[in-house]
């Protein structure tokens, strides 16, 4: 591996001309870029990145922060599909993706601190987004390109994409409503991410639109993971009233009330329906299969991308650059993009009398 010095000493030519023609700059002959764009090639020429990164004011890299934390159920496949789209998107325009993980200890703001006052990246994505997002009202401040993987209270002014979670569970109480289930359960992951207040809002408002009550024992919230869904488990099969289906969104947690209710001499779609909304791939393992609603979470990951280039181009006024036109056109939008979902059947759902 050679540096630039190497290769312009190499060609017999000035550092600067190599610089320009590597650059792809219009003040270079094109046979001298040809030329040098061969012997680097050949040679297995290098760039210092950080020197060039510092010249031209980009990284040309995209920093992803997640969670790292013992109860966090983010990192599993549902995450490496995304991390999937959003890779092969952001490769399309020469960018690299870095995953930086906040760890248990940290603040929310911790880790976002250190690389954005590192100017590590070009741009961020946030994951696993709460109601109140402290490190959204800090990147609006400062005006970074960002966007998040999940929305916020705040999500009129920042880029995000997040799947249809309102669609979601309304087309699952819709669904059991429609095969008799008056008494229907939720439970959910006893976590501060918004998806889960757009899920139980969601649910209050599809039972009270058919006139069903909500006991609020049928309404918990447990830890993520399998000890929460053995108590999720535990608290709604002791309801006064028994929830005939339960909806839940932890793929921990169905596993959990399988094996509960198997314990009770119970059978899920035949005792108990169980629907899911977007569980993890290993769920699809469950027997009896799991009912539930899906997405694309691939696609996800490319409206990512999407996205976060977009929001550069939008704060960097790369686009106007670009097109001397654009100037005469209105500013660029955020893009808000909410991903369709999609009825999954399964054998964990089944038709009970009203009466039941």
């Amino acid at each position: 591996m050679i540096g630039i010095r190497d290769l312009a000493r190499h060609l017999d030519i000035s550092i600067g001309t190599v610089s320009r023609a590597l650059n792809d700059r219009a003040d270079v002959n094109p046979l001298t870029r040809q030329r040098v764009r061969e012997a680097a090639a050949k040679l297995g020429y290098s760039p210092n990145q950080s020197g060039r990164s510092l010249r031209r004011g980009k990284t040309d890299l995209i920093a992803m922060i997640v969670p790292s934390r013992s109860d966090d159920t983010l990192i599993n496949t549902v995450f490496l599909s995304v991390l999937d789209g959003l890779k092969r998107r952001l490769g399309e325009d020469g960018l690299d993706l870095a995953i930086f993980l906040e760890g248990e200890k940290d603040s929310r703001l911790a880790s976002l601190r250190r690389v954005t006052e590192r100017g590590l990246a070009d741009a961020l994505i946030i994951a696993d987004t709460l109601v109140a997002d402290p490190r959204v009202e800090y990147l609006v401040k400062l005006r970074r390109p960002f966007v998040t993987f999940g929305r916020t209270k705040a999500a009129a002014r920042h880029a995000w994409v997040d799947p249809d979670f309102e669609a979601a569970i309304e087309g699952a109480v819709a669904h059991l409503a429609a095969l008799g289930h008056r008494r229907i359960g939720l439970a959910l992951p006893k976590i501060d991410t918004n998806y889960v207040d757009l899920v139980e809002s969601g649910y209050r408002r599809a039972m009270r639109s058919r006139g069903f009550a909500v006991d609020e024992g049928w309404d918990v919230r447990r830890p993520a993971g399998e000890r929460g869904g053995i108590e999720a488990a535990d608290a709604l099969l002791a309801a006064a009233s028994r929830p005939t289906a339960i909806i839940l969104t932890d793929s921990m947690h169905a596993a959990a009330l399988y094996r509960r209710l198997s314990e009770a001499g119970l059978r899920p779609g035949r005792d108990v329906s169980i629907l899911a909304l977007l569980p993890e791939a290993r769920s699809q393992y469950l027997i009896p299969t799991l009912t539930s609603y899906q997405t694309d979470w691939t696609e996800i990951g490319r409206r990512l991308g999407e996205a976060v280039i977009a929001e550069i181009e939008r704060t960097s006024g790369e686009q106007s650059a670009r097109d001397a036109a654009a100037k005469a056109k209105p500013k660029l939008d955020r893009l808000q993009f909410k991903m369709a979902v999609e009825f999954s059947p399964g054998e964990s759902v089944a038709r009970v009398a009203a009466a039941k």
